[in-house]
């Protein structure tokens, strides 16, 4: 069973792709440099990362006029300058024939390791250099290649696909996404990178990162500029760092308990944890946390973030996720779709290293609406999750 699962990890890797736009001109690999990490600002958002490359046969077709697989190798090459070296466990593994699923043929390049920049620059570059003699060459051993990186990925794990579409249409991408998700459960992001332009693999890409529960996925041209490159990297490797807070001066007796700036007096939410924003009734204010129409997939994380810096910043503070809908479907539906939700943004706030005992999800369904489900922008509104503060 252990040898299965451990197979399953890196199957998964390689059903992942996404759709592709324009062909961008080639960029100088030296015009990518690595993305700054003031651990005043940021921390590390994953503790381990798997570069997972795809060198099938199907890699060999071109997309104007350049092999998807030296398309997939400069990504790589540009996304090791990019990363910041905090530290992390890595590895690099490839693929060289059929569909993968079976992993039979995975080779570990680099790691599990610390990561370091050239190290992992040095080891792409001898199996680049010798790419086409291992494609036609023996099988690599997969199992072992399996069993390292499960047993060396500690803590949160990323994993990078570097891949065309050809993996994604064979029908088992899902049943596999399944099974890795309840090896690794909330530890695991999926994070393909497509090189090709098939609207069927980019459908059920973002198919599997829905199943998968985190991540996201993107075209190589979306990430083909250093600036681009660098948002994407901090996207998947940083997190803020705990806010730092500060002294709360004396204040008269009664007046402003909390230090939120709103008087005792006309205080709703007494208690409000330091360094967050409140309303004018002095209550935590979380905006940006909406979901597509019977979606229960975060679309923006920015908010989320901010409130893993408090979650970090006040250790004695928990909270509940308040899962809401519009009224679109049955009230038996959206009450399940509601608890779906606030399920996604506890798992969001364990995944960033708040303990779970910390974080309790409740479903509402569609009895809170905040603005009227007879327009569009009403029923976007409804679709939420708010983040209430317990209070003790």
């Amino acid at each position: 069973m252990r040898m299965f699962l451990n197979r399953v990890i890196l199957a998964i890797a390689l059903a992942g792709a996404l759709t592709g736009c324009a062909n961008q001109r080639t960029i100088a690999r030296e015009a990518h440099q690595p993305v700054t990490a003031d651990p005043a600002t940021v921390s590390r958002r994953v503790d381990a990362f798997v570069v997972v490359l795809d060198t099938a046969s199907s890699m060999e077709r071109t997309y104007q006029d350049r092999r998807n697989v030296e398309r997939a190798s400069e990504i790589i090459a540009r996304l090791n300058r990019t990363i910041p070296e905090l530290d992390y466990r890595a590895s690099l593994v490839a693929f060289s024939a059929g569909s993968c699923l079976s992993c039979e043929d995975a080779e570990v390049v680099y790691g599990p390791a610390t990561y370091r920049r050239a190290d992992f620059d040095a080891a792409f570059a001898r199996y680049h250099a010798s790419m086409s003699g291992r494609r036609a060459g023996a099988r690599g051993a997969g199992p072992q290649a399996s069993q390292l990186i499960l047993q060396d990925s500690p803590g949160n794990v990323a994993i990078i696909v570097v891949s065309d579409s050809e993996n994604m249409l064979h029908g088992r991408a899902v049943k596999t996404v399944q099974k890795l998700r309840w090896s690794l459960g909330n530890r695991l992001c999926l994070y393909p990178v497509l090189v090709d332009r098939d609207c069927e693999g980019r459908v059920m890409t973002e198919q599997i990162v829905k199943v998968g529960g985190c991540g996201f996925a993107v075209n190589a041209d979306d990430i083909a500029t250093p600036s681009a490159m660098a948002r994407y990297v901090e996207e998947i490797f940083l997190a803020p760092a705990a806010a730092a807070v500060a002294p709360v001066a004396a204040a008269p007796a009664g007046l402003d308990s909390d230090g939120d700036g709103v008087p005792n007096g006309r205080d709703r939410c007494p208690g409000t944890p330091a360094g967050v924003s409140v309303d004018a009734d002095g209550c935590w204010v979380l905006h940006g946390i909406f979901f597509d129409s019977d979606e229960a997939v975060i679309k923006d994380r920015r908010a989320l973030d901010q409130a893993v810096a408090v979650f970090k910043a006040n250790p004695s503070l928990t909270a509940d996720a308040q899962g809401h809908t519009d009224s679109t479907a049955s009230a038996e539906h959206n009450q399940t779709l509601s608890e779906n939700r606030a399920r996604a943004v506890r798992d969001y706030f364990i995944r960033a290293g708040v303990a779970p005992e910390r974080i309790r999800a409740t479903g509402f369904g569609e009895t809170r609406p905040v603005a009227s489900n007879d327009t569009v922008e009403g029923r976007a509104r409804n679709r939420r999750v708010e983040l209430h503060p317990a209070r003790h």
